[in-house]
């Protein structure tokens, strides 16, 4: 891989810009030297902002024309089914939004295609990559390997909706309205749902994907859903090793701000992990590790590296082999599944 990452981005809408292209282009050891964007004229404009020297209307035509080390693509998710294999088949490490896709059949496929080429495929959980994220691991993994506060008993997870944008500013954005992409359909629901279960079914995905991944990081293992409230406020689960599994999600019509955390329960001590709303800048999270030796939490004090930012540097660090992904495209496939069995639950429940 050469010193400077030569990346090709598909997409330029919203999050394209603002969680995307804004971080890679301040990144000294990558450059973003090609667009791929439907609407002509905001593809233009964006280019002219950021200093990007081509612009093309599809993936296909960029893929043909450039040389290209890495493509990030952000996109509705329901279209990556048509756009991902043939980022890898090119042979193109590949870092895309979440969810990978809508179904987990195309997830396995997906995942498989990834392997057979040998290629980086970084599903964006930018949650992994927050400071107080990474610290909470630390921290979590050192009291595995040395089992100095015994064994991991409870894991809660709290997020009611909320203002996740942080009033963010608003992207480039020119005249033209928006396009469906070369015509491509959507990804369909998975004919095993009602309607009413596919559409519960693709806004949870869509909304706490998010959750589950992160679930599985602190765990450190795969775990599945056990129980679904009927009324969708929570659901329980149980990892693999038995650690019972919580994650809370009934809003109370939180307008202006963001309460997302997860409480990691020893028997001898506890981690405490706040997570600040996903474009709210310069804020790192924070984090609060107790222990029952000392009677005392440990407040460290935590960088205020934004995670989106985070992610793009450990996405050309892993490109420059200087690192590995913190998200295995497997991972994602696992999410997706978590997903599918919550929502056959809920059903059942209904």
């Amino acid at each position: 891989m050469p010193q400077t990452v030569r990346i090709g981005l598909i997409g330029a809408g919203f999050m394209g810009q603002k969680a995307h292209l804004e971080n890679y282009v301040t990144i000294p050891e990558c450059k973003v030297v090609a667009l791929a964007e439907g609407r002509e004229a905001t593809a233009r404009q964006v280019a002219d902002k950021f200093g990007i020297a081509h612009v093309y209307p599809d993936h296909r035509a960029m893929l043909a024309a450039e040389e290209l080390d890495a493509v990030v693509a952000v996109m509705p998710y329901r279209l990556y089914h048509a756009v991902v294999p043939e980022v890898l088949q090119a042979g193109l490490p590949l870092l895309t939004e979440k969810p990978m896709c809508l179904r987990t059949d195309t997830a396995r496929g997906l995942a498989e295609l990834a392997d057979r080429q040998g290629v980086v495929y970084y599903v964006g959980y930018m949650k992994r990559s927050l400071p107080a994220t990474q610290e909470a691991v630390k921290t979590l993994r050192q009291w595995q390997a040395s089992g100095e506060v015994g064994s991991m008993r409870y894991l809660r997870a709290l997020m009611p909706p909320g203002n996740w944008t942080f009033d963010i500013e608003r992207p480039v954005s020119g005249p033209d309205a928006p396009v469906s992409y070369e015509g491509e359909a959507p990804e369909a629901p998975p004919e095993h749902l009602s309607p009413e279960m596919q559409r519960k079914y693709d806004s949870f995905v869509n909304y706490y994907i998010h959750q589950v991944n992160l679930i599985r990081y602190l765990l450190g293992e795969d775990w599945h859903v056990t129980y679904v409230d009927p009324t969708e406020a929570v659901l329980a689960g149980e990892s693999e090793s038995g650690v019972p599994v919580v994650l809370e999600m009934q809003g109370y019509g939180l307008k202006n701000g963001w309460e997302e955390s997860y409480r990691v329960v020893f028997e001898a001590g506890k981690v405490d992990l706040s997570v600040p709303a996903p474009l709210a800048r310069q804020r790192g999270g924070e984090l609060d590790v107790f222990s029952s030796a000392t009677q005392t939490s440990i407040r460290p004090v935590l960088p205020p590296h934004w995670c989106f930012l985070e992610q793009a540097r450990h996405f050309v660090r892993c490109l420059r082999g200087e690192d590995t992904p913190r998200v295995s495209v497997w991972d994602a496939v696992k999410d997706l599944e978590v997903a599918d069995e919550y929502v056959r639950l809920l059903e059942k429940r209904r």
